[in-house]
């Protein structure tokens, strides 16, 4: 299947739903949303007033509060944290499915343990489960514990390292969280579903499932290191090349030659149809860690648009900002933005970046104040008064 750039940027924009689940009610927009891109990265970092998962949701549903998601998460439980490509949320039935995961980032982290010279603390796991068994849900911090003979950056409490390690194995789950720190409970009392199940008989069935499975977390994949392989497994080419090929002799997915690019996109089966869908004309801020941008040399390629994350950058060696959000309008971007909460919960606009080739038509910046009006009601805060008198402003530059 050949297409052209332009039809490759209307199937991404098409496939992540920013257009098709924007005006559906919070409840199905939240299932459609994780049937469509099955996994949103989670991250802690909250200059914005929310984070980065609920950002991704934000930008693709009208009707969703932060309440909705973490009644999902924690209510009604559809969702839940987990590992996958990095710190994800995925849906709860998907829990099994994802043991070859939870083994391998079990494996991952005795290694951690090594390093930080915590591996006693191994001796207290059933203690700890136990106590959580018993007692929960509750934090590391509940749970009676001595201390650890280092440390290193990790966990200070012998119960927080005991934690971490079963939440690692899927023993326990997150059942709550206060801000960041997580309320942990056993799996059984929690979800329902036994922890030592695994959906799949063999490694290579769950690399079947698991490899199309990104393929469709991110819409378009080139089979070449990026971001859209990291994690366990995917990042090691000649198991992902294996499966890929097989999959597509079995016709799960498919081979797409894109204009201008030497190797071949692969999407699933039964989503060619996007090539030729037209995107809408409202703007849309994307998380740093959208499922879109999770291969940014792609995202260059395709659209022309180059971004980094800047936030563990040095300030005086950042291009942009802290925390900046590229701006979607139709299939183009056309900037990037850096929204930032006062200490008042004013939201603002602390930059505005057009791209240089790109020309705003009538009504974009108009386009862009509302969405940053959407975001300020989103946050339960006020816009500032200037907010589209600054746009104009720095769009200029």
């Amino acid at each position: 299947m050949r297409v052209t750039n332009e039809q490759m940027r209307n199937f991404f924009v098409g496939y992540h739903g920013y257009y098709e689940f924007f005006e559906r009610d919070a409840q199905s927009a939240v299932g459609d949303i994780f049937s469509r891109i099955r996994s949103v990265q989670y991250d802690p970092l909250n200059p914005v007033g929310c984070r980065n998962a609920e950002l991704v949701l934000f930008s693709r549903n009208n009707n969703m509060t932060r309440a909705h998601i973490c009644d999902a998460l924690y209510g009604d439980k559809r969702l839940l944290d987990g590992w996958d490509k990095m710190m994800c949320i995925y849906p709860v039935n998907e829990f099994n499915k994802f043991a070859c995961v939870r083994k391998y980032m079990a494996s991952d982290y005795n290694n951690v343990l090594l390093w930080r010279r915590q591996t006693e603390c191994m001796r207290s796991l059933d203690d700890v489960y136990a106590y959580i068994n018993e007692h929960g849900p509750v934090s590391a911090s509940d749970i009676p514990s001595a201390n650890t003979n280092d440390g290193r950056w990790g966990p200070t409490k012998v119960a927080g390292v005991c934690c971490e390690y079963l939440w690692h194995c899927g023993r326990i789950v997150t059942a709550a969280k206060k801000g960041v720190v997580k309320i942990y409970d056993t799996t059984e009392k929690a979800l329902g579903v036994c922890a030592d199940v695994n959906a799949f008989d063999n490694e290579h069935d769950f690399l079947l499932w698991y490899v199309k499975r990104r393929i469709a977390a991110v819409g378009a994949v080139r089979n070449k290191n990026g971001g859209a392989w990291l994690g366990a497994y995917l990042e090691k080419p000649e198991i992902r090349t294996s499966i890929i090929n097989e999959l597509a002799e079995r016709g799960e997915i498919v081979a797409v030659e894109a204009e201008g690019e030497k190797q071949p996109f692969y999407v699933c089966a039964g989503e060619e149809q996007r090539f030729d869908a037209c995107a809408g004309e409202r703007a849309v801020f994307i998380a740093p860690l959208d499922n879109m941008m999770w291969d940014r040399k792609t995202i260059k390629d395709v659209f022309g648009f180059d971004y980094s994350w800047e936030v563990y950058v040095p300030a005086v060696k950042r291009k942009y900002g802290y925390y900046v959000l590229p701006v979607l309008i139709g299939n183009r971007f056309v900037g990037r933005i850096e929204p930032c909460r006062t200490s008042d919960g004013t939201l603002v606009v602390k930059n505005f970046w057009r791209e240089n080739d790109c020309v705003l038509r009538d009504g974009d910046i108009e386009l862009i104040a509302r969405e940053f009006l959407r975001l300020a009601a989103f946050i339960d805060s006020r816009a500032e008064t200037d907010m589209i008198d600054k746009l104009h402003k720095y769009s200029r530059k």
